[in-house]
């Protein structure tokens, strides 16, 4: 057997790999033009004369009381600011990020972070303003900066490494493509340009490379939302054509801290741009009737919308073409005049709720105004973003007076069932369990209940539930399931055997998240072949903490996990990277423990007498420290 699995390693065919951009253009001249032309091929480019948009000859420009001095020299870019080193230092602006609404100026810094300069353009109104107005930034040990190849390189580049050195503290970030490439949407290139290359050219329709529209809805949309998602990564890699969830696991709203600018309204609808596939996988379009990005947007090359005449507001012909009983009468369903906005569909049905870098752009659920949702919790209705002279009582009476109540419930109970579970109120209970027992709500809001359920898992009804979901038709249904399972002593035992047999699921998040449960209940090994899925999903973790060894909340986590582990070596690495990184975060208990484990008791108690008593670690280690003081 072992000399059958060697002959097969060396007879397999060799994975393809990216050729870039260029490789591309040689064949696809008309496509590659378009593409160059759009904005997905200029999300970051090099800061040269024809990309930079800012007014640089501006001098002196003062934002949030502070000066900034912009200039160009010989077709190079520089900003002068204060707010780094506490003193003046002229930055060699590198490269541009974005260039339709807004546009940022990179610099990289000698520890190879690259980090997003204050002053940003804004190209619509031809002004300068801060980058922090937009979002709130990293936070390092002494000031706030935002670090691109931390958070932001793994959409605006295309075959990117963040190479980030924990040790030296450095970034070695490579990519092959600036922006959105080829490969992105149609996987690597390699084989497709060999077979095109040839003397012999294949027949037929080219089988070695990706097109969207040959894959089904739901693997077409995964290639969309690589980049249209607020997601975690999870393992690196992702190829156009592959499963979403063996790579990322979507960020919902239930993990989301109270934020004066959250990403999702309290109905779970996406609130923050870049989050265009999870909008789209909560509509009834997607849902009922498989509807995927590349159906509306068709011209896939061009994405520039007003250059897509199908996008135009005034353009109903993309919903019609399914709702033809409504298009051959409209003004009857619509109740507004042919031609208004009123009979607009996406007026209706895509308002502009989503905000955007000082825009607000539509939004994908494509649901019905529930001007309930408005009174009750603050969401927008499409009615009152038109009526703004009208409040949202009356946009209630309208619709009452139109159309059954009936069709808003499941938005309705959605934004009460999720703002209930908030509060902790116990009356989000049974709305929650309705919400997951229900397919059709679909995988998202379906994970999100889920999510919000485990609040509650003191009722043994919700943890019967639960436990039930890790064997969901969904996969992220089953990874919130998986990561969210607390048992009770007495449902320890069943809640073991009920993950590790999730260790056999198809989807890696799922089986990640199964592990690193497993690991909290104190499960150190497994026999047989499911010792070795423990190990395999255990090894995924590990990857993807490595991964994110530039995160100091992520670093505590790994700490932690290496600890319960049984591996004090690699959670002292992870525990004295993330006080690297942060020096508040409260990982000096665990440091202490971890050096205690390795019987470096000296090390151990330095660490603990020097946690304050103010500290929330203080009574652990005073335990600790008595736990090991014969040592």
């Amino acid at each position: 057997m072992i000399l059958l699995a060697a002959v097969v390693s060396l007879c397999a065919a060799p994975s393809p790999t990216y050729v870039g951009a260029a490789a591309c253009e040689k064949c696809h001249v008309k496509e590659y033009q378009v593409w160059s032309g759009s904005r997905h091929s200029k999300m970051v480019q090099p800061a040269v004369t024809q990309a930079v948009k800012g007014d640089f000859a501006r001098g002196v420009v003062e934002l949030r009381g502070q000066p900034f001095q912009v200039r160009e020299r010989g077709g190079e870019f520089y900003i002068t600011e204060s707010y780094l080193m506490g003193k003046p230092v002229e930055h060699h602006v590198a490269y541009t990020l974005g260039n339709r609404r807004i546009q940022h100026y990179l610099t990289t810094l000698p520890s190879g972070r690259v980090i997003v300069l204050p002053p940003t353009w804004d190209v619509l109104r031809k002004q300068w303003f801060h980058a922090f107005d937009i979002d709130d930034p990293d936070e390092t040990s002494d000031v706030m900066v935002q670090v691109w190849n931390k958070n932001c390189y793994s959409c605006h580049v295309s075959q990117q490494e963040k190479n980030f050195n924990a040790e030296k503290n450095e970034y070695h970030t490579t990519w092959l493509n600036f922006g959105t490439n080829c490969e992105r949407c149609h996987g690597p290139g390699s084989e497709h340009v060999a077979h095109y290359s040839a003397a012999v050219k294949p027949q037929g329709v080219a089988r070695d490379i990706v097109l969207q529209t040959r894959l089904d809805a739901e693997r077409n949309t995964m290639v969309c939302a690589q980049c249209h998602s607020f997601r975690d990564i999870y393992a690196q890699g992702f190829r156009a054509g592959d499963n979403y969830y063996d790579h990322f696991l979507p960020i919902l709203e239930f993990s989301q801290p109270e934020d004066k600018d959250p990403a999702y309204w309290p109905d779970g609808r996406t609130r923050r741009f870049s989050n265009d596939a999870f909008g789209l996988w909560q509509s009834e379009c997607y849902l009922k009737g498989k509807v995927t990005c590349v159906a509306c947007h068709v011209t896939a090359h061009e994405t520039e919308i007003e250059r897509n005449p199908q996008l135009r507001p005034d353009a109903n012909a993309l919903c019609t073409r399914c709702h033809e009983a409504l298009g051959k009468n409209l003004t009857a369903h619509t109740h507004h005049a042919e031609g208004s906005a009123g009979s607009s569909c996406v007026e209706c049905h895509m308002p502009r709720t989503v905000l955007s870098i000082k825009a607000q752009i539509r939004d994908h659920s494509m649901s019905i105004p529930a001007p309930e949702n408005t009174v009750n919790h603050g969401i927008p209705n499409a009615c009152n973003l038109c009526h703004k002279d009208r409040d949202a009582a009356w946009a209630l009476k309208q619709m009452n007076g139109w159309y059954s109540a009936k069709s808003r419930q499941k938005l309705i109970q959605r934004a009460d069932a999720f703002a209930l579970a908030r509060t902790g109120n116990d009356a989000a209970v049974p709305l929650l369990l309705k919400i997951l027992a229900t397919p059709s709500e679909g995988p998202l809001v379906r994970a999100n209940a889920a999510g919000y359920l485990s609040r509650f898992t003191r009722d043994p009804k919700v943890y019967s539930a639960l436990e039930g979901a890790l064997f969901d038709a969904e996969p992220l249904v089953r990874a919130i399931a998986a990561l969210r399972l607390t048992p009770q002593a007495a449902e320890k035992a069943p809640a073991i055997a009920a993950l590790t047999r999730a260790l056999s699921d198809p989807a890696t998040t799922v089986r990640v998240g199964a592990a690193v449960t497993l690991v909290s209940l104190g499960v150190a090994k497994l026999a047989g072949a499911d010792g070795e899925r423990f190990e395999q999903a255990q090894q995924v973790y590990r990857a993807r903490a490595l991964l994110n060894s530039d995160d100091a909340t992520q670093q505590l986590g790994a700490g932690k996990f290496y600890l319960l582990t049984g591996d004090p070596v690699s959670a002292l690495g992870a525990l004295e990277n993330s006080l690297k990184l942060d020096p508040e975060m409260p990982a000096q208990y665990l440091l202490a423990y971890a050096h205690a484990e390795r019987g470096e008791y000296q090390q151990a108690r330095e660490v603990l007498q020097a946690i304050p008593p103010a500290d929330s670690q203080y009574a652990r280690a005073q335990q600790l420290l008595r736990a090991i003081a014969g040592h």
